[in-house]
């Protein structure tokens, strides 16, 4: 017996027609760089439903993180110079 499923929402059935039509494998990231506002939760129906396939790869990526750093600046008045 065969699953059912519900239809594509809109948003998934725009990730499936993008990622038929690309010529090379794509990440979330590069579906979201397209302008397409994508989400795991789309990519994932579209492989439950056997309509894309899914692999782990390994890829470099480059991030942009937050710390807590020192700033300088002047002091209002110069009576501290000598």
């Amino acid at each position: 017996m065969s699953k059912t499923f519900k239809p594509l929402s809109p948003m998934a059935q725009t990730v499936l027609d993008f990622v038929l039509a690309s010529d090379r494998p794509l990440t979330l990231a590069d579906i979201q760089d397209a302008g397409i506002a994508a989400n795991a939760s789309h990519l994932t129906a579209l492989v439950n439903r056997g309509l894309i396939g899914a692999e782990k790869v390994m890829k470099e990526i480059q991030t942009i993180s937050k710390r807590e750093v020192n700033v300088y600046s002047a002091p209002d008045s110069t009576d501290f110079i000598d």
